[in-house]
C-alpha cells in the first residue's frame, strides 16, 4: 500500500532554518518507526542519499536511506556502517529491512544508540522517493532562505560601514536583528559598544568596569575557550561558566583582519529557533566591525598624532605666536580661553618593574600603548577635549578647565583616583604617580606648568613616595627639596639631627621621635599624650636634647631648621 507524502515540510515556510531529524519525524518519517539513537534527534539535515552500492560514503548532515541490499550478508559492514555515518556527522540512518535484511540487527541498534546516531526503519512498501522529494524541497527552501537572509544581513551591516556608522551603530543593528543583548570588546578586552537587555551578571560587570574583569580573562576555562575561538576564526558556542557569573550559553565571534584578532563579539539571549541565523549574523557583524574598526583606528591614530604635536609643541613653547596657538587649538577642538592644569602620570619604578620581570622589547612596547590607552579613556570620559600624549613611561595631559575652576582640586583628585583604579584593574602589582599643575593659562603657562609638574614627579620618585596623587600647591616643603640634592639633603640632615641619631643608636633611644613630636604638635602636654609617656619624662628628653645638641629649642630659626631636617629624614627613609 502507497504512503500518502505528508505535506507539512514540503509547503513550510521558505524562511525556515534547515530542518532536523526530529522535525522530519514528525512529518515526512511519521510512518518510520525510530529504533534507537534517540539522543540525536537534533541533528540537521543537510541533504538525503540512497546508498545501494558499497561506494557510497555518508557525509556530514546526510540522512542515509537504503534497504540493506550491500551490506545484507556482512554483520560488521552493517554495524561499521552506523559508524561511519557518526565518525562523518551524518544526520541518521533510514532502513527498510524488508526483503534483504528482514531484521535490524540487535549489535547495529546498540551501536546507533551509543553514537546516538538515529535509527529509523519503514515498512517494505514505502518508496523512498516519496519520503526524499519533500525532504528535499524542504532543504532546498532553507538554503534559499539562509542565502537570502545572509544577503539581506550582508547588505544591510555593509550599508551602516558605506553610511560612515561606527561600531555602536553595528552593535546596535546586531541586538537588534537578533534581539539579544550583545558586547563588543577589543582584543585587549576593553569595552567597545554594547547594546540589548541585561543577560547575565558577567555581562553587568563587563558593562560597568568597561571591560572584562582579569578575574574572568585569566581563568583556564576561559582562556582555553578564547583559543579555540580563534583556532576556528569564526562564532562558536559558548557554554555557560557560572563560578564566572557567567550564567548563560552564548556565541563568542572573533573580529579578524590580516590575521590579527581585533576584538570580540559576545551574544547573549538570541532566539534558540534563530541559532542558525545568529551564526550567520555575527559572521556578518565581525567581518563589518573588522572594516569599522580598522578605520576608526586609523583615523584615530591620524587624529592622536596631530592633537599629540600640538600638545608637544605646548609643552615645549614651539607652538610659535599665540594666534598661531590659537589656529591650531581649534583646527584639533581643543578649548584655549578659560583655565588649564597640565596633568603628568608616571609609571612607578618602571625600570624595576622591567627588570624583575625581564619583559622583552616587544612587550615592554605593548604595555606603554596599553598603558596610554587606558589613561586616555579615563582622562577622556571627564575631559572629552582633553590633549593627552604618551612619553616613555609616563603620560601627560592639558585639561580644559574653563571658567569654573572652584572645584578643580576635588575633581583632579577624583580623576587622579580613577586613572589609578583603571590602572590596578589592569595590572595589578603596577603603581603608578598622578601629578597637577595649579591652574594656568594657555598657551603661555603651559610649558612652566609642565617643568613644575615634573619637578613635583621626580621628588616623589627619588623619596619612593609612589602611588601618589598630588598638586604642585599641596606638596609645599616637599617641592622644594625637589630641587636640592640627595647629597646636600643628606649633609643638612646630619648636621642638625647627627647627634641625636647617634644618641638613638647608641642607646636605643627616643630623642629624635621625641623632638619630632615636640615640633609638630608646638607644646609639651599634646606632644606627651602622642607619644604616650609622662610630662615628666618629656621634659626630661628636651632637656637632654638641648644638651646634646647645644641648641635652644625655643628659638624659631632653629626650630625651623630641626623641622626641615627631620623631614628630609622621613622623605629619605634615613
Amino acid at each position: 500500500m502507497a504512503v500518502k507524502k505528508p505535506d507539512k515540510l514540503a509547503t513550510a515556510e521558505p524562511d525556515q532554518p534547515r530542518p532536523t531529524v526530529r522535525e522530519a519525524m514528525r512529518s515526512v518519517l511519521a510512518q518510520a518507526t525510530l529504533v534507537a539513537g534517540a539522543d540525536g534527534l537534533d541533528r540537521q539535515v543537510e541533504w538525503v542519499r540512497i546508498m545501494e552500492t558499497p561506494e557510497i560514503q555518508p557525509r556530514a548532515g546526510d540522512l542515509m536511506f537504503t534497504s540493506g541490499f550491500p551490506i545484507k550478508d556482512d554483520p560488521d559492514a552493517q554495524i561499521r556502517l552506523v559508524a561511519r555515518i557518526a565518525d562523518n556527522g551524518g544526520a541518521g540512518l533510514v532502513v527498510r529491512p524488508l526483503p534483504y535484511l528482514r531484521r535490524i540487527p540487535p549489535e547495529m541498534v546498540t551501536e546507533a544508540d551509543r553514537l546516538r546516531v538515529p535509527l529509523f526503519t519503514i515498512p517494505s512498501d514505502v518508496q523512498f522517493v516519496d519520503l526524499m522529494t519533500p525532504l528535499l524541497e524542504r532543504i532546498i527552501n532553507a538554503e534559499h532562505w539562509r542565502l537570502k537572509r545572509s544577503m539581506d544581513i550582508h547588505r544591510r551591516f555593509t550599508e551602516l560601514v558605506l553610511d560612515g556608522k561606527g561600531v555602536n551603530e553595528i552593535c546596535r543593528t546586531l541586538a537588534d536583528l537578533l534581539e539579544s543583548a550583545v558586547v563588543v570588546e577589543d582584543a585587549s578586552f576593553h569595552l567597545l559598544a554594547h547594546a540589548g537587555g541585561n543577560a547575565d551578571p558577567h555581562r553587568k560587570e563587563t558593562i560597568q568596569r568597561q571591560g572584562t574583569p582579569h578575574r574572568v580573562l585569566f581563568d583556564p576555562q576561559i582562556q582555553r575557550m578564547l583559543r579555540e575561538v580563534e583556532a576556528k576564526r569564526g562564532p562558536v558556542k559558548v557554554p555557560a561558566f557560572p563560578h564566572l557569573g557567567m550564567s548563560r550559553e552564548r556565541l563568542i565571534a572573533p573580529i579578524f583582519a590580516a590575521n590579527q584578532v581585533l576584538g570580540y563579539i559576545s551574544i547573549l539571549d538570541h532566539p534558540p529557533q534563530n541559532e542558525e541565523l545568529a551564526f550567520m549574523a555575527i559572521e556578518q557583524a565581525a567581518l563589518v566591525l573588522a572594516l569599522s574598526i580598522v578605520k576608526e583606528r586609523e583615523l584615530s591614530e591620524v587624529e592622536s598624532r596631530v592633537r599629540g604635536e600640538f600638545l608637544e609643541d605646548l609643552l615645549h613653547g614651539s607652538y610659535g605666536d599665540e594666534a598661531a596657538a590659537q589656529r591650531r587649538a581649534r583646527h584639533v577642538g581643543y578649548p584655549l580661553h578659560g583655565s588649564h592644569i597640565v596633568v603628568l602620570i608616571d609609571i612607578d619604578d618602571f625600570r624595576g618593574f622591567v627588570k624583575a620581570r625581564q619583559i622583552s622589547e616587544d612587550a615592554i612596547q605593548a604595555l606603554k600603548r596599553e598603558f596610554l590607552r587606558r589613561v586616555t579613556g579615563v582622562v577622556r570620559a571627564g575631559y572629552q577635549r582633553a590633549l593627552v600624549q604618551g612619553r616613555s613611561d609616563q603620560v601627560v595631559a592639558l585639561l580644559p578647565l574653563g571658567t569654573e575652576v572652584a572645584d578643580h582640586q576635588a575633581r583632579s583628585h577624583a580623576l587622579g583616583l580613577q586613572i589609578q583604579q583603571a590602572i590596578t584593574e589592569w595590572k595589578p602589582g603596577f603603581t603608578i604617580s598622578v601629578g597637577f599643575s595649579a591652574p594656568i593659562e594657555a598657551p603661555l603657562g603651559v610649558e612652566g606648568a609642565l617643568r613644575e609638574v615634573t619637578s613635583v614627579m621626580e621628588s616623589l620618585a627619588r623619596f619612593k613616595r609612589w602611588g601618589q596623587v598630588v598638586a604642585v600647591p599641596e606638596l609645599g616643603l616637599t617641592g622644594l627639596l625637589a630641587a636640592v640634592s640627595d647629597e646636600r639633603l643628606v649633609d643638612y640632615s646630619r648636621r642638625h639631627l647627627g647627634p641625636l641619631v647617634a644618641h638613638d643608636n647608641a642607646r636605643k633611644g627616643a630623642l629624635v621621635g621625641t623632638l619630632r613630636a615636640y615640633l609638630e604638635t608646638g607644646e609639651q602636654q599634646e606632644a606627651a599624650l602622642r607619644l604616650r609617656v609622662h610630662p615628666n619624662t618629656l621634659r626630661y628628653r628636651l632637656d637632654r636634647i638641648r644638651e646634646i645638641t647645644g641648641l635652644d629649642l625655643e628659638d624659631p630659626e632653629t626650630r625651623l631648621n630641626l623641622s626641615v631636617a627631620l623631614r628630609v629624614q622621613a622623605l629619605l627613609g634615613m
